[in-house]
Parts: structure tokens; C-alpha cells; sequence
């Protein structure tokens, strides 16, 4: 009888030993697999269901926002169903832009922190004293939450930290969504008319006013008018638009007192709005104010278009201008209604 031996590897995969250490190396797997599903429950509300911030967009009576330098900062109050900002007197803001903006915050849930050490802190801006953002959030009777935000590692994405607490979280959220500048935050469209509602327009040596047809005319004139010309003007005074909001207060770097252009338009309603245009001392920038509002606007050169060197001669038709024989009589400085008492000293030309 001939005895074959079994000279392969599967005899010493049976050997005790072998059998014991495969025993154990499928239990240190069950085992690992059970923590980490166990860890996971845990930790899941607080990664993904637990609000970071716990307040509600209707709680917030007011907001600041703070930039890291102390050159910014911005503050936000709700005045009933809208929202006006605290250090301009009032000047009303995007509403729409506040209320999205917290609901976006309300929405935000607490991560796992990425990092909770001091040095961690600071090297992603969520220090105290070292940040890129401060936001305080302030209810009916005081603050109600808060917000450190530092550096964006991605688009949407902002490293943060709640005051008080050691971990920093990484959010879905726009650094730019945080804005500490004024301007980001106002409403632009004040100044706005309708286009139709405009019956008179007022410069300094001229007076275009438009009768009960709708048809305009200029003053002391017979004179057929560039329609187009006309057309472009109501269109620019209508949509005049501005890129931000001085203040409140005077300065001589305005040149109020010299204004390149005082205009009177008048409207359907009966009221009139008065405008002293001027260019700021060592700036592009021009500066408006409204005498029925508080605030002096900054406007560029776009935002003015044809108002900085219109003539009534550029009113007239092409044919018309061109004659020599057809000059227009400018219209009588005493025509023009005195600015109100604000600004009463006006240029001769105007008074």
C-alpha cells in the first residue's frame, strides 16, 4: 500500500494555531466594525441634526458685523417689517439680502469641530482677537448668539467658532455673505422715480416741462425738441443710481457749497425733489444731497452720464441746433424756485 504524503501549504492552515489566530483577527474585525457603528450613532445628531447657532430668523431684532482690522463694521436693526441700518439714521437696507442671510444661519448645523487648540485658532483667524468676521446676533432683549469666522478654505466654505467654545467648525457659508462694508447692505434704489411721473426738469439755465399731452417743451422756446435726447434724460433721472452712502454729516471735501450742477425735478404729484450735485475734493467721486433726506450719496461719473455737461442746445433737434438763427433763449434764472432753506446758498445763477 502506498502512502501518498501531503507535502502542501493546506495542511498548516488547519493547525491549531493557525485556526486560533483567524479566530481572532475575525473577532478584532467584528469588534471594530460594532464600535465604529456605535461611535457613529452617536455622533450623528451632532454632526448633521443638531442647529449650530439654535436661534430662529424671527428672534433677530438686530445684527452686527465686525471685520477683523476694527476698519468696518456694519449694524443691522429690524424696524418692523423691514430693516434699516442703526449708524446712518436709519437708512433703509436690502431687507430681502438680511432676512435671506439669517435663514441661512438659522439653517446651519453643528459639525464635528476640525481642530479645538489654541494655536489651531489662531492659525485658521477664529481667535479672539484674531479674526476675519465678528457677528453678533441680538434679540428683543440682547445678544442671542455669536460667531467668530476666519479663513475660507473653498468656495462657500468658511472656517468659524462660537465665542466661548474651543472647536473650530468648517461651514457652509460665503465669506462675502458676511460683509462688514455699509455699502454691501444698503438699498440702492432711493433716488429711483418713475419715468413717467416726471413733468418738469429744472438746471441752471434751462427748463424743460412737459404739458397735459405729454408733449415737453423748453422754456421761452418754440423750438422742436430731440425726442431722443429727452427720452435718454428722463430715463438717466429716473434710474439715477449711486455706489454707496457717505453719512449724515456735512464736509467741506464734499463742495456742497460749490455744486456742479443744482437740479429741481418736478413730479405729477405735486412734489419736487432738489438735487445739489458736486465733485469731492481729490476723487473720482461725486456726491449728491437730497435736502428732504439726511444722507449724502456717492455717485460716479457713470452713475451722472449726460446730467454733468447737458446743454439746452443738446436738447433740440439736430436740424435745429445747427442753425445758427435758432439759438434759444435761456430761461430766466428767477424761474427756478430757490433750493429749500437747507441749502440756500445757492450760486447767483440759480438763486
Amino acid at each position: 500500500m502506498t502512502v501518498q504524503s501531503d507535502t502542501g501549504w493546506r495542511p498548516d492552515l488547519r493547525a491549531p494555531i493557525v485556526m486560533g489566530l483567524a479566530g481572532l483577527l475575525v473577532l478584532q474585525i467584528l469588534l471594530a466594525l460594532g464600535l465604529n457603528l456605535g461611535s457613529g450613532r452617536a455622533l450623528s445628531p451632532s454632526a448633521t441634526e443638531t442647529p449650530l447657532l439654535g436661534i430662529t430668523p424671527d428672534q433677530v431684532q438686530g445684527l452686527g458685523i465686525q471685520s477683523g482690522d476694527g476698519t468696518e463694521s456694519v449694524t443691522l436693526v429690524r424696524r418692523d417689517d423691514t430693516w434699516v441700518d442703526a449708524d446712518l439714521d436709519g437708512l433703509p437696507v436690502q431687507s430681502a439680502k438680511v432676512e435671506q442671510f439669517l435663514a441661512d444661519l438659522a439653517a446651519l448645523k453643528r459639525p464635528l469641530p476640525i481642530a479645538t487648540s489654541e494655536e489651531a485658532r489662531e492659525r485658521f483667524k477664529v481667535a479672539d482677537d484674531a479674526f476675519e468676521r465678528r457677528l453678533t446676533l441680538d434679540g428683543a432683549t440682547g445678544p442671542i448668539a455669536g460667531l467668530l469666522i476666519g479663513d475660507s478654505p473653498g468656495f462657500r466654505r468658511v472656517f468659524a467658532r462660537l465665542p466661548g467654545e474651543p472647536g473650530v467648525h468648517e461651514l457652509r457659508l460665503a465669506l462675502s455673505d458676511v460683509s462688514a462694508r455699509r455699502d454691501d447692505w444698503i438699498e440702492v434704489g432711493l433716488l429711483r422715480l418713475e419715468g413717467e411721473q416726471i413733468n418738469r426738469i429744472a438746471m441752471r439755465d434751462w427748463i424743460l416741462s412737459k404739458d397735459e399731452t405729454g408733449v415737453w417743451a423748453l422754456a421761452d422756446s418754440d423750438r422742436p425738441l430731440d425726442q431722443e435726447t429727452v427720452s435718454a434724460l428722463i430715463l438717466r433721472l429716473a434710474n439715477l443710481g449711486y455706489r454707496g452712502v457717505l453719512g449724515v454729516a456735512d464736509d467741506p471735501a464734499y463742495n456742497q457749497q460749490d455744486p456742479l450742477i443744482a437740479l429741481e425735478i418736478g413730479l405729477a404729484d405735486g412734489s419736487t425733489r432738489h438735487y445739489r450735485i458736486s465733485k469731492a475734493k481729490d476723487s473720482e467721486d461725486y456726491v449728491l444731497k437730497d435736502p428732504e433726506r439726511p444722507w449724502y450719496f456717492k455717485l460716479s461719473e457713470f452713475d451722472l452720464g449726460e446730467l454733468l455737461d447737458i446743454q439746452s442746445e443738446d436738447l433740440l433737434s439736430a436740424d435745429e441746433a445747427a442753425d445758427p438763427s435758432a439759438g434759444v433763449e435761456p430761461s430766466s434764472p428767477s424761474e427756478i424756485p430757490p433750493m429749500p432753506e437747507e441749502i440756500s446758498e445757492e450760486p447767483p445763477s440759480v438763486e
